[in-house]
């Protein structure tokens, strides 16, 4: 699973407007509209006292246009709700919208994919193909992908997930798309770049084309 650090870096070079990375019960009292927000579903602490280490990345963004129009969304790669900690944050700064969420499931219970599903998502619906509305933008989104309610086609969905992080370069993107049924797989994205992401190995020059 991608740490708090490879999401940052990660986000800036996708051009993400990235506020926050960190636990649920960490986030900011104040949200900043058109910000993108990545939260761990634990709390910093454990019940112990003990540092939290993490378990599944889930995010939100809130747009306010403007005529003063706001729309908040909230995205789970397992199509589950926003926590309450998630809910009040949104309800303190925006009072009165209401924080919609998508319920399809595009990521296997078994992946560890979801900080990857959150970098696509997130530069999905602020990239230059963005509507500016965030329903339309995520129903777009999903609709790249299967429900995993009703399909078994999880590898279809990492295939498809792959393709947000190909290399600019021709053939390192020929050696990535090689191997489709983990995602990622380190040893097959090889850069001398300087990124240095927990052994993450991802091109620096990654790019999208218009």
């Amino acid at each position: 699973m991608l740490t708090n650090v490879d999401l940052e870096n990660l986000a800036s070079r996708m051009d993400i407007p990235l506020e926050f990375v960190g636990f649920k019960d960490d986030l900011p009292r104040t949200i900043k509209p058109n910000r993108y927000y990545i939260i761990n579903l634990e709390d910093a602490e454990m019940e112990s006292g003990k540092p939290n280490t993490g378990s599944h990345w889930t995010g939100f963004q809130v747009n306010a246009t403007g005529n003063g129009k706001k729309e908040a969304m909230y995205f789970d790669s397992f199509g589950a709700p926003p926590p309450q900690d998630v809910k009040r944050a949104v309800e303190r700064s925006f009072p009165g919208t209401k924080l919609n969420y998508p319920k399809k499931d595009i990521q296997a219970l078994m992946n560890q994919a979801c900080g990857w599903y959150q970098l696509a998502f997130a530069h999905f619906i602020n990239g230059h193909l963005s509507s500016k509305s965030l329903g339309h933008d995520t129903l777009n989104f999903l609709d790249l992908f299967d429900d995993l309610d009703k399909s078994h086609e999880f590898k279809k969905n990492e295939f498809i997930l792959k393709h947000f992080f190909l290399a600019k370069d021709p053939a390192l993107r020929k050696k990535q798309e090689g191997n489709v049924n983990v995602f990622p797989d380190p040893e097959t994205i090889d850069t001398k770049a300087s990124f240095q992401g927990n052994g993450m190995k991802v091109p620096v020059d990654v790019k999208y084309k218009n």
